[in-house]
């Protein structure tokens, strides 16, 4: 077996897409949700009982990480499963680390978490696979990259 090697700047603008989109449009979706059912301060565990709010967080964070595997692999333009499972694993520790600072989440919230979020960073990189290739079938060959 090949010995893999990684393409920092890639892992680092995967990560970065991750991060920063799950960011945004997180506290994008809880000052909708918060506004529009009037929470106070106070009553902000409310926002954590709301099983279809932690569904459509769950769901959003997976299409970001997904966007995060997908960028990282079309940067790295090689090894597009392996780049995009490095922003699986570093997406993972990073939630399990929020999830000790947060005992108002379910944890069934982060069991699916944790279970889905290498799938989706490895979505993310099959979609970068797949583009890669189309596009190498276009050019003449023997130009291009080598597959992965």
């Amino acid at each position: 077996m090949e010995k893999k090697t990684v393409h920092f700047g890639s892992v680092l603008a995967g990560i970065l897409v991750d991060q920063v989109t799950s960011f945004v449009s997180s506290l994008l979706i809880g000052v909708i949700y918060i506004t529009s059912n009037q929470i106070g301060p106070s009553e902000i565990s409310k926002v954590y009982a709301s099983t279809p709010l932690l569904m459509i967080y769950l769901l959003v964070g997976m299409f970001c990480t997904g966007l995060g595997g997908y960028v990282s692999a079309s940067v790295a333009k090689r090894d597009a499963y392996f780049h995009a499972s490095i922003i699986g694993v570093v997406g993972a520790a990073i939630g399990f680390y929020y999830s000790f600072g947060h005992s108002e989440v379910p944890s069934w919230y982060y069991l699916i978490g944790f279970l889905a979020i290498i799938p989706a960073a490895l979505l993310g990189g099959r979609a970068a696979f797949v583009k890669r290739r189309r596009a190498n079938l276009d050019k003449p060959s023997g130009s291009g990259p080598k597959p992965d």
